[in-house]
């Protein structure tokens, strides 16, 4: 197995910019709350430093 590398040096923690896309009002509001719900998460991880446990 390849070393693991630094969780900071994630390429594909970005995605790569597509071109706009037609999505729908409901495919739109998915896309919302993943987006919130990765932050919320972001958030969580920051706060949290080196403990990786999980819930509680």
């Amino acid at each position: 197995m390849p070393p693991r590398r630094d969780r900071t040096q994630q390429d594909d923690a970005t995605p790569p910019t597509l071109p706009p896309v037609q999505l729908t009002p409901y495919e739109r509001a998915i896309m919302d709350m993943l987006a919130g719900i990765t932050k919320m998460l972001e958030r969580q991880s920051e706060r949290s430093g080196k403990s990786r446990g999980g819930c509680g």
